[in-house]
């Protein structure tokens, strides 16, 4: 697996397969590039298909330090510079999304498409937002995190799915999140919990596709539905059969929106 030095000491796994307009895929909390194993099979042969490990995950390195979003869309633009990369779709699935857009408010280039998978703005409810989980429940999800995170994962990675037949591939996507370190689970998850990015979702001009499975028990559907209403030019697609990963749950349709919205911008 191939290595890119985001600061010093600090190497981030990825791999680059295909040829064509190229997609950087970046995954959800506790997960690594692995979870875009059927978008690299069916994708690869006509899009040039990245997929990373965010520091802190799969197979990047572990170090201590700062898990927040400035340093997760810096080691994005570093790995994004040293690729040579140019008209980049960014997709993100959940937290991956959060910082997608965090990515299009702070850097922006080489992105100039942005989708978003089973994420939003921000994660649980505001005072004027009454959608996702309960604000005050923010330190108890932390203190989960914290004391009791083999058990978290499993009943997070286990909400992921709406469909009944995929236990297998539900286990798989729990023992990807268990080779993520405690502190670096905590520290990432305190950083989402922190963003709210409603501010500035106005001024994004690029265009940006939003993916919800109807279904979706982690993140609120609605707040996919803020987004689309907010980005000027951005776009929602509803996946019926769907929880939190459309992208594997109904992987056909999933990749053919992508596949049109990648080619129609």
């Amino acid at each position: 697996m191939p290595y890119v030095e985001v600061a010093p000491g600090v190497r981030m796994a990825y791999e680059d397969r295909g040829e064509g307009r190229p997609i950087v895929f970046v995954h959800g909390w506790g997960g690594s590039g692995d979870v875009w194993d059927y978008q690299v099979l069916d994708l690869a042969d006509r899009f040039r298909v990245i997929t990373v490990d965010l520091r802190g995950h799969g197979a990047s390195d572990k170090s201590w330090g700062d898990y927040g979003y400035a340093t997760f869309c810096a080691d994005l633009a570093t790995l994004m510079r040293e690729l040579s990369l140019e008209d980049v779709t960014l997709v993100g699935w959940s937290m991956g999304g959060h910082i997608g857009l965090k990515f299009v408010q702070t850097i922006g280039a080489p992105v100039t498409r942005l989708v978003l998978t089973g994420s939003g703005p921000r994660l649980l409810q505001a005072p004027d937002a009454p959608y996702g989980g309960a604000a005050d429940s923010a330190q108890a999800l932390c203190d989960a995190v914290r004391f009791s995170r083999v058990e978290t994962i499993q009943g997070l990675y286990g909400q992921n799915f709406h469909r009944t037949d995929l236990d297998p591939t539900r286990d798989w996507l729990i023992r990807i999140g268990l080779q993520v370190p405690a502190f670096v689970g905590l520290k990432s998850f305190e950083a989402l919990l922190d963003e709210d990015l409603r501010p500035g979702l106005a001024d994004i001009t690029i265009p940006v596709a939003v993916f919800s499975g109807r279904h979706d028990q982690i993140w609120d559907p609605q707040w996919s539905e803020v987004v689309a209403k907010d980005i000027p030019r951005a776009s929602l697609t509803h996946f019926e059969n769907s929880g939190h990963v459309a992208f594997i749950e109904e992987r056909v349709a999933w990749n053919a929106a992508l596949a049109d919205f990648i080619t129609g911008n």
